[in-house]
């Protein structure tokens, strides 16, 4: 899950406090501490709930953020029961070393945000990509009518905070999710240099015989390109010749990082 979908539910008591511009950062796991320095129980992509009790004055706060960036972690959630408003200084260090802050309400325990969180990464919620392609497919019974690649998308945007959209080889603009006005606002329309850089790093990764998903940066946003296999190729048969199909297979553009996900996703 993206750092942005945690604003849109209420209950969370979540309030942004800086780094916006970081919020489509990916949530790999929860981690609560108190710790002064709890590097050796982080692992990378975690939302790191503090109650703020290792912080005893302003100077703590820059090597407490400093630690967690080394660590890798998502973002910083502080607990507002301890202290009121969370510290200047911890906002400021947060500013200054790019870390999402986020402030939580005195009302929210901190294992209501962990429940949340492990619900929504892991490989076995009821939302994941397995039930996704399962709907599809019942969708899809009683003929093409009820779906397509527009529904598809909706569904990976829906179920799992997923946008993606179909290009052909040429970096035209085959299907796209609905855009649908909400907490995190209107889903954004790819621009059309960005459909052609995005069909043209495709294109270069299929011709040398790479193997996908393939990983391109655009304008800071992270996009992981699949094939999508034209008629004749079974879908987990391989061409034997990847430039049969290059100038005849649509791909999926997905915002964000295969790499970070399980093998199941």
């Amino acid at each position: 899950m993206r750092l942005r979908a945690l604003l849109d539910t209420d209950a969370l008591g979540l309030k942004l406090l800086g780094g916006e511009d970081e919020l489509d950062r990916g949530v790999r796991g929860v981690m609560t501490t108190d710790l002064r320095d709890p590097s050796r129980y982080l692992s990378g992509g975690e939302l790191v709930l503090t109650g703020l009790a290792w912080r005893r004055d302003a100077a703590d706060s820059e090597p407490f953020v400093r630690i967690l960036v080394q660590a890798g972690v998502a973002a910083l959630a502080a607990g507002e029961a301890e202290l009121g408003d969370v510290p200047e200084d911890l906002v400021v260090a947060c500013a200054r070393h790019r870390l999402p802050l986020f402030a939580v309400h005195e009302s929210v325990a901190f294992a209501t945000i962990t429940e949340h969180v492990v619900r929504q990464v892991s490989g076995e919620r009821a939302g994941d990509l397995a039930a996704v392609v399962d709907r599809h497919r019942r969708m899809m019974t009683s003929g093409p009518a009820g779906g397509g690649p527009d529904v598809v998308l909706d569904l990976l945007g829906s179920d799992l905070d997923l946008r993606a959209w179909v290009l052909s080889p040429t970096g035209r603009l085959i299907a796209a999710p609905k855009e649908t006005a909400g907490a995190r606002g209107t889903v954004p329309a790819l621009a059309p240099e960005a459909c052609a850089r995005l069909a043209a790093e495709h294109l270069a990764a299929v011709r040398t015989g790479r193997r996908g998903p393939h990983r391109v940066v655009l304008d800071r946003t992270t996009y992981s390109l699949f094939p999508v296999r034209g008629s004749g190729h079974g879908p987990s048969s391989e061409p034997a010749d990847p430039r049969e199909t290059m100038l005849a297979d649509w791909l999926l553009a997905v915002e964000a990082d295969a790499g970070d996900w399980a093998e199941e996703r």
